[in-house]
């Protein structure tokens, strides 16, 4: 204190005096220093006498507080246990009672249960009238004895029984009720139970008299049993004296006196002193330890006996002493210190002067430094006094706020520094006022906008600290802030492109997902229904291929605009990728809603789209799963709206379609077939079978390569058991490197054994689009130098082109420049086949098999082989027809110029090694009866063939031809189209002989009805009969158009 005094007060003579001390105020400084410490030395002894003497009674107070409590519990626990005792013996007595003063037979067998029960007597027992006692437990001889002696000075001298302690047991003997005897000492006992042992008589009243109980309770280390679970202080000394003086138990032991002798120390008289008192506290010397005590003793309610405890007046001492030790030790430095700061102070006294002029330079650099700085910083500062009010402020500051200094300083900081909360304007605490009330660095509240002196908004971060002096006496405030407005509109436009797309300003993928999860939790809690759909524009991928990535840009975000404007607004639309855009339609009542929200969905996308004057029709197709109907997790719900697209788009595009878990199944067995797939292709059990391609009349000239594989438990498996992993992003290309190199290397081998074959190899669509396709097909024609390319032909359907025609395209082309030939498989099956027939570089077409399978018997079948393979001869094609299954398709095919075949008829897939031998074996199948050109003479044979199955059918030898029996067969059979198309212009102009050609045939298949009509009825011999006459009246009709002809 001294110290801190003088410092202040001479910095206060050094900023207010510019001249140097006087020789007098130099001399006062001496003098006061000198009185100054003799007065605090004083003060120092004084106040720690004091504290000394009040320490000692505080200590003493909380020790005698700490033993009366103490004392308390043990008197009470005492009492508990006496009491308990004392019943326990009445109950003993009464059981034991029989009627009379004898005991019954059953009496030991009592007294050893008693004790199984009061496991903290050593012994138990009871006089009997004859003069004998009974008694049972481990001082059960003891106890006997002790009974014996009372009455008999004898035995009570060999007991080690001395006259006070007879007497004493005496009293208890004849005592009416319940009394404690003065402990004896058992000299033939254990150590199991102890050396001393408290008697315990009740007498019991019985019919005819009363019984004396009697029980022995062994002291433990001077321990009574209710003083186990006591928390004992060490050093603290427990005991139980009686009002004669007998110390009835002691803990620890005495050691300096027995328990066979009236004690006479400190405890017994206090308590003889004061027999009326309930409790006291007594301080003096116990003769039990020879020590001086301190302790407190209580009466036991009900009982002439004392509780007692006690601890050496060291303890006393010790604990007063820790108590001031410490401020001893401080009071005894402070001493010292003063010695040493006195002299101290004498020096630096003379120092001072010198000192002063230093320190106003160095105040006058650091002002001059923190004024520059101030000025010259980036961001915005302003200081303030104690009452918050503008001391000082830069010009960064005054450029934020609008202000002029001038027009600041001296005015309260919140006439200039108005800040309110972002967006709702609520006001917000002047961060300086909470930094005069709290004392420490506050920073701005997030969100913090600054009204300018013009009205503007500025958002600002940054803090308001406290200025202290060297004492941490506060002198004021500087606020420190920036403007962030910048900073944080760029974090909003960050933040919002991280969750929503760019090209249309929906949420993206990430906020819809973030969207349905909170989403679904709200309709379990509200007990709706969440609709969760996937909408896919039909077509979209032609419109951006043909018009461009702008134009398709532009028709994404008219698209995103009419969806909006029917969904609710509630409702949330996204853009998932592409032009996939995610559905999440929350708090629905039913199904019915959400199929009228897609409906009104489907219809306004179906109307026309403008790319500047031209009109584009489009349509989407949407895929649905609700919540919690499909009780899935967010992701699994969105996939099941990807699985449920699917099926929309598969059941013809234009329409919505709900997921169901079928579905699912269907995805998981694509995902084990896939996974199967790649592991045959990483175990080598990808195989690789070869059918064989004949040309009529020149025999075998190629082979397609077909996929097969080799599983381990099912076998040779065909491409329909896998052809789902064919197409999957991480197979197809692996898959289609593995059949070039494969089948190449094999159809070289074949070409080096003489046998110039064609190999067809069947490419992916995504493995052709693939950028890397070229390179896999140039790397496979290089390592194969002795195949030249024209013998490699690549099958492709038409998903390729529908999926990019033109990328398609020109990788095709590519293809042709590097001399390998293109089929197109398949043909017929998909909606723009002819359309790839004029523009896509192919040199040979495949006709699919479900066209060439029925073409006997479906004549709308062979009306389009025939047309298609008449449209591929005017354009130069090659022409295969798949499905050849019979010699029958092979004759029907090659009148109508179709000449080479593919099928089971041919031969069935085969092993490579087994091509050799099937060539060297090869027959032509015969082709007999039939006309090479599609003439009236070709059809009659087409048409004679249909009529001999029929008669073969009558004959049970096959099945019925389609379009012969049915209503109006006559006009969709193949002669039956004939003579509607090519046959009435040929024969048209004599209307009577064409009508008889019309009415002969119509006659035929009467003739057919009538047959089929006796064959169902089980008349196969009349059915035969009618044959018969169908085959005259159709030779009839052979002879009348060839003829003619």
């Amino acid at each position: 204190m001294f110290y801190k005094y003088g410092t202040d007060n001479v910095q206060g003579r050094s900023l207010n005096h510019s001249h140097p001390q006087s020789p007098r105020h130099n001399s006062y400084v001496p003098r006061w220093l000198h009185r100054l410490w003799l007065g605090f030395m004083a003060v120092v002894l004084v106040a720690g006498a004091w504290l000394a003497w009040s320490d000692w009674q505080q200590t003493r107070s909380w020790e005698i507080s700490g033993l009366r409590t103490l004392v308390a519990s043990v008197a009470e626990g005492t009492r508990v246990m006496l009491d308990g005792t004392r019943i326990s013996l009445v109950l003993l007595g009464r059981q034991l009672e029989s009627g009379s003063p004898v005991l019954g037979p059953g009496a030991g067998k009592m007294l050893r249960d008693y004790l199984a029960l009061q496991p903290d007597l050593a012994a138990v027992g009871t006089r009997i009238p004859d003069g004998q006692v009974l008694t049972a437990g481990g001082g059960r001889h003891f106890l006997a004895d002790l009974l014996f002696a009372l009455d008999n000075p004898v035995n009570a001298r060999r007991l080690g029984l001395n006259p006070v302690q007879r007497s004493a047991l005496a009293q208890c003997l004849h005592s009416p009720g319940f009394c404690l005897g003065p402990p004896v000492r058992d000299v033939f006992a254990g150590a199991g139970h102890g050396l001393w042992m408290i008697p315990l008589f009740q007498v019991v009243p019985i019919k005819g008299g009363s019984r004396q109980l009697v029980a022995l309770l062994p002291l433990v280390d001077g321990r009574m049993p209710s003083w186990r679970g006591l928390p004992l202080p060490s050093r603290v000394s427990i005991f139980l004296l009686r009002d004669d003086g007998f110390l009835e138990s002691r803990s620890p032991p005495p050691t300096q006196t027995t328990y066979a002798v009236r004690q006479h120390g400190i405890a017994a008289r206090y308590v003889l002193a004061h027999p009326e008192l309930p409790s006291g506290v007594y301080y003096g010397l116990s003769t039990a330890v020879d020590q001086w005590r301190l302790g407190a003793v209580q009466r036991i309610k009900g009982y002439p006996l004392v509780a007692g405890v006690g601890i050496p007046r060291s303890v006393l001492w010790a604990d007063w002493w820790n108590s001031v030790e410490g401020p001893a030790a401080g009071a005894f430095g402070l001493l010292l210190l003063s010695i040493f700061g006195y002299g101290y102070l004498r020096r630096v006294g003379r120092e001072r002067e010198g000192e002063r002029q230093s320190a106003e330079q160095t105040l006058w650099e650091e002002k001059e430094r923190a004024e520059v700085t101030l000025h010259s910083i980036g961001d915005a500062v302003i200081t303030t006094d104690t009452e918050g009010r503008v001391m000082d402020m830069n010009v960064v500051a005054e450029a934020l706020m609008g202000y002029a200094r001038t027009e600041a300083v001296g005015r309260p900081l919140e006439d200039v520094f108005r800040i309110v909360q972002e967006g709702s304007h609520a006001h917000l605490d002047n961060p300086v006022r909470r930094v005069l009330e709290e004392g420490q660095v506050v920073r701005l509240a997030n969100h913090t906008m600054l009204l300018t002196k013009d009205g503007q908004e500025r958002a600002i971060e940054d803090s308001a600290a406290p200025i202290r002096d060297r004492q941490g006496v506060l002198l004021g405030v500087v606020l420190v802030f920036h403007d962030v407005t910048e900073k944080r509109r760029l974090i909003a436009e960050l933040a919002h492109q991280a969750t929503h797309d760019a090209l249309t300003g929906l949420p993206n993928r990430v906020l819809f997902m973030d969207r349905l999860g909170h989403d679904r939790a709200q309709t379990l809690r509200h007990e709706h229904l969440l609709a969760v759909g996937i909408l896919d524009l039909d077509g979209f991928k032609q419109v951006n291929d043909h018009f461009g990535h702008a134009s398709g840009d532009a028709l994404l975000q008219e698209m995103a605009q009419r969806l909006r404007r029917e969904m609710r607004s509630g409702d949330t639309l996204a853009r998932m990728g592409g032009d996939e855009f995610g559905l999440l339609l929350p708090d629905v009542g039913n199904l019915e809603q959400v199929e009228d929200a897609c409906t009104r969905l489907l219809e306004v996308l179906r109307a026309p789209f403008y790319l500047g004057d031209e009109e584009i029709p489009l349509s989407s197709s949407i895929g649905l799963t609700s919540y919690p109907l499909d009780d899935s997790l967010p992701e699994d719900l969105l996939r099941h709206a990807d699985l449920a697209l699917y099926a929309a788009k598969a059941a013809g595009r234009d329409r919505y379609h709900w997921f169901d878990w079928p579905m699912d199944k269907l995805q998981q067995e694509a995902m084990e077939v896939r996974k199967m797939t790649e592991n045959a292709l990483d175990r080598g059990r990808l195989l690789l079978h070869y059918q064989p391609v004949v040309e009529i009349g020149n025999g075998p000239v190629g082979v397609e390569a077909l996929i097969r594989l080799d599983h381990p438990e099912r076998g040779l498996l065909p491409p329909a058991a896998f052809a789902a992993a064919l197409d999957a992003p991480r197979l197809t290309r692996r898959i289609g490197c593995f059949v070039l190199a494969t089948a190449l290397t094999q159809t070289q081998t074949w070409h080096r054994q003489g046998m110039p074959l064609r190999i067809s190899v069947n490419i992916s669509a995504h493995h052709l689009l693939d950028q890397r396709f070229l390179s896999d097909l140039r790397a496979a024609l290089d390592a194969h130098p002795d195949l030249p390319p024209s013998a490699v032909e690549i099958e492709i359907t038409e998903t390729a082109p529908l999926l990019d025609f033109a990328g398609a395209r020109e990788t095709l082309l590519a293809c042709n420049r590097l001399g390998v030939r293109i089929a197109l498989d398949d043909f017929g099956t998909g909606n723009a086949s002819l359309t790839y027939l004029q523009k896509l570089p192919a040199q040979t077409i495949k006709i699919d098999q479900s066209f060439v399978r029925d073409i006997i018997n479906d004549p709308k079948d062979y009306a389009i082989v025939s047309g298609v393979v008449t449209s591929a001869r005017l354009l130069g094609l090659e022409v295969i027809a798949e499905g050849v299954e019979t010699a029958e398709h092979a004759a029907m095919l090659g009148h109508l110029q179709c000449h080479c075949l593919q099928g089971y008829a041919i031969a069935r897939p085969m092993a490579p090694e087994a091509i050799p031998g099937w060539i060297r074996q090869y027959k032509p199948l015969r082709y007999h009866g039939f006309s090479a050109t599609p003439t009236p003479t070709g059809m009659i044979s087409i048409h004679n063939q249909r009529v001999k199955r029929f008669i073969e059918a009558l004959r049970h030898q096959t099945p019925f031809p389609s379009l012969v029996i049915e209503p109006e067969a006559e006009q969709q059979c193949h002669l039956g189209l004939w003579l509607q198309g090519e046959g009435r212009l040929q024969y048209g102009d004599d209307a009577a002989f064409y009508q008889q050609l019309l009415a002969r045939h119509a006659h035929l298949h009467a003739l057919a009805r009538e047959a089929k009509a006796l064959y169902d009825a089980g008349d196969g011999e009349g059915a035969e009969q009618k044959g018969a006459e169908l085959e005259r009246e159709n030779q009839a009709l052979n002879s009348l158009i060839i003829t003619t002809h």
